[in-house]
């Protein structure tokens, strides 16, 4: 899951067979090895010593490190962080299987989804593979993420109207959460439709900004230069696309957990987080604006698009019944619409651990 991207320049008709995965249904496999945390693409703070452990969070896009560096919220950390850039939700996973890293960020319904397609019932085994330990959302955006963008050349004027069109997504986070859950809003399942899956964000937007798609899921600054144009509009749907699946997560291993010298890394590190989005972001726009346009070539435009959609950011409470009934609707109607293998009760893949660190 990535907060938002600019969309990146696309070759003239460039051929999405090699940057996407045509789906029948079902989530893509993740492809990328544990090499996908490269020192070079990583950022460090704090130090390691005897006593104290290394925390290796992983996060899409290289503001996250740019922006933790200007907060100062970081700098006397009791032990080493590592931020690795490794773009892409189902990226994120991989490595989080492979232990190349130690937390990853994706969509919100992502544990719930792993849980859906998970070999064994977690219900059963007592432990789901990938869990969920802290939420974030854009509390009352100007621009619900993620959303569906439709070309107004397409002749889609409703839902129904997918049939038979070409739907780009990013597997592996919220928006493929939404992509499934349109599908079932649609009365659609994969197999009606043409799936074009990409590895993340920018790509499924660069596909459809470069025309080779109907139709995207991916978030208002992705495709604003379509929008202001009159070329792509937002298609309305139901109000579940965004409450169910909006925002994204943080995810870990079991084993992570098993370990009391990064349980308490990481209630620090969430508790300077929680801090870094409730307080630092918002009051540091032009700090924030100058970090989106130096590490990930913004326009001012875009810049500005991209905070405002992130200024109200709260980390919120897993153990809040009603955030879990929303991940359990995303997973109900996934299962309906074809697009998860199994419906299994998901609320034992989001752990409350760290809700006492949260203001939300």
């Amino acid at each position: 899951m990535s907060r938002f991207a600019q969309p990146r320049p696309a070759k003239s008709r460039r051929s999405l067979a090699v940057i996407a995965l045509v789906l029948a249904g079902g989530l893509v496999a993740a492809c990328a090895g544990s090499n996908a945390s490269s020192e070079e693409n990583s950022s460090s703070f704090g130090t390691a010593s005897a006593d104290t452990p290394t925390l290796t969070f992983g996060v899409q896009t290289a503001d996250y490190p740019a922006l933790f560096e200007k907060s100062g919220l970081f700098e006397d950390l009791p032990y080493k962080l590592d931020v690795p850039v490794i773009s892409g939700p189902a990226a994120q996973i991989s490595a989080l299987h492979s232990k190349a890293i130690d937390v990853g960020l994706t969509g919100a319904g992502t544990a719930a989804v792993e849980a859906a397609n998970q070999k064994d019932d977690p219900n059963v085994t007592g432990q789901a593979a990938i869990e969920a330990i802290a939420i974030y959302n854009q509390i009352d955006s100007p621009y619900p993420s993620p959303s569906l963008f439709v070309q107004k050349s397409a002749g889609i004027d409703t839902l129904a109207d997918l049939r038979g069109k070409k739907i780009a997504y990013n597997v592996g986070g919220n928006i493929y959460a939404a992509y499934v859950i349109a599908l079932f809003q649609a009365g659609l399942t994969p197999a009606d439709v043409q799936p074009v899956a990409l590895a993340d964000n920018q790509a499924a937007a660069a596909a459809f900004v470069a025309g080779e798609v109907d139709a995207v899921l991916t978030t208002y600054g992705s495709v604003q230069r379509l929008l202001s144009t009159g070329d792509a509009v937002a298609l309305p749907t139901n109000p579940e696309l965004y409450t169910i699946v909006g925002g994204g997560s943080h995810i870990t291993r079991p084993d992570v957990l098993d370990d009391p010298a990064k349980v308490d890394a990481l209630r620090d590190f969430f508790g300077r987080y929680d801090t870094f989005w409730t307080e630092w972001y918002p009051a540091h726009k032009d700090e924030v604006i100058e970090v989106y346009r130096n590490e990930l070539k913004q326009t001012e435009e875009i810049a500005n698009i991209n905070f405002d959609a992130s200024a109200t950011t709260r980390l919120l409470k897993l153990g809040d019944p009603e955030l879990i009934a929303k991940q359990q609707l995303t997973v109900d109607q996934a299962f309906k619409a074809g697009g998860v293998k199994n419906q299994r009760d998901i609320a034992i893949a989001y752990n409350p651990i760290f809700d006492p660190q949260f203001t939300q």
